[in-house]
């Protein structure tokens, strides 16, 4: 009897997690063994909970693989070594080794990069610049490399720091005089460049402009399919030719007396002096409202409303032989999955291939809302036994007291 009542409480309690998910796309074909960058489209994500816990790779016979997820940032700071042109290299007699170096920009630099072979001795430079070639400058003098070591690679890029200068050349002298040459590979400099972020354009929205003149706001309405987790809104203006707009996304509501209001959820400008771009960080809200304070100026001519989202990849380690998808849409799961793969991050590299995903096809399950209904109809057939056949137990259990 106890065991009857044990197998239908796991029965209830499985019906109320049996639904399974909904969507599923495979991946491409992978040729080679290793770690792989799979990209994932805004239609992939547009489908998934919060926090993207709902994603699932599986292989051919259904396992999970593991995986990490990588999100594309805003912007980059990128450092880039730019070589100048060796013009010479010679061996003046006293044993020192020099270089002239063409600055063919004539940009005001502060700083010449050498990237030099390892060593591990003491060298004393001299630095002076020169317009034609002919007559030389002194720049900086006793400049002293004490070593160079770098560490797991075979080179170091060492320094040469002075005060700001736009010579056309420079002459970089190095003495040899108590020891061999170092070896100078290359002399430069490090440009120093910030690098956007890469985005996918969603789907257009659908938006619907309400103007409100008696409050001197312009709402615009707008409507996306599915979660768009956009982080980039773009707004194209076509009159007037100069505004400044204080604006927000707001989204609406009813209070506990039925009245509607627009809850603000983030302020922004927009203005003609600007790119007309508002960056938001995974905005999940399917529909939402622009509001734009027109004060005493006329509303703006809104042509089209763009939305962009920073690119996401998930990362993971792939077979070559084997085949694989994705499956997501699960609206019962809240936890992402905890993989050691994350560990490992290090291990991965710069130039992993790219595999993108195919068409997205719906899982061939029992439709959410039959399936949902039809639960709680067990659910309550199931409560119903249990609850006669404690009646019945608890009726015996009296009877034999009272002939006790």
């Amino acid at each position: 009897m106890k065991k009857l009542i044990i197998a239908i409480g796991l029965i209830i309690s499985g019906s109320l997690y049996s639904q399974g998910y909904q969507y599923q796309s495979e991946l491409e074909k992978n040729t080679r063994e290793g770690f792989c960058k799979v990209e994932l489209s805004p239609e992939v994500l547009g489908k998934l909970n919060a926090n993207y816990a709902d994603l699932r790779l599986k292989d051919k016979a259904g396992q999970a693989v593991p995986y990490y997820l990588e999100k594309k940032s805003f912007s980059i700071n990128k450092r880039v070594f730019k070589q100048y042109k060796i013009k010479e290299k010679i061996k003046w007699k006293n044993g020192a080794t020099v270089l002239f170096v063409e600055n063919t920009a004539q940009n005001a630099i502060n700083n010449i990069q050498l990237q030099i072979k390892n060593f591990d001795v003491r060298k004393h430079l001299e630095l002076a610049g020169s317009n034609d070639y002919n007559e030389w400058f002194t720049i900086k003098e006793n400049y002293v490399f004490r070593s160079a070591n770098g560490g797991n690679v075979t080179s170091e890029v060492k320094s040469l720091n002075f005060p700001y200068c736009d010579y056309k050349y420079y002459r970089i002298i190095i003495y040899d005089v108590y020891s061999l040459p170092i070896n100078v590979m290359k002399v430069g400099y490090y440009d120093t460049y910030k690098e956007l972020g890469k985005f996918a354009e969603l789907v257009s929205p659908d938006a619907e402009l309400l103007d409100t003149l008696g409050v001197k706001e312009t709402f615009i309405k707008i409507k996306f399919n599915d979660k768009p987790y956009f982080d980039r809104l773009v707004f194209e203006v076509e009159k007037p030719a100069y505004f400044y707009r204080n604006a927000r996304l707001a989204l609406k509501d009813v209070d506990y007396k039925g009245r509607t209001y627009y809850r603000t959820l983030e302020r922004f400008v927009l203005s003609s002096n600007s790119d007309l771009t508002h960056y938001a960080n995974a905005f999940a809200n399917e529909e939402f409202y622009v509001i734009i304070e027109n004060e005493d100026n006329p509303p703006l001519q809104i042509k089209g409303i763009k939305a962009f989202q920073l690119n996401h990849y998930l990362i993971t380690h792939l077979e070559s032989e084997n085949k694989y998808k994705l499956v997501f849409g699960n609206k019962n799961v809240f936890n992402s999955p905890n993989y050691d793969i994350a560990h490992f991050k290090s291990k991965v590299g710069a130039n992993v291939p790219l595999v993108k995903t195919k068409e997205i096809t719906t899982i061939n399950y029992v439709e959410v809302e039959k399936e949902e209904a039809g639960s709680q109809y067990w659910i309550w057939i199931a409560v119903a036994i249990v609850a006669i056949l404690l009646g019945f137990v608890s009726y015996k259990m009296i009877m034999e007291m009272e002939k006790k």
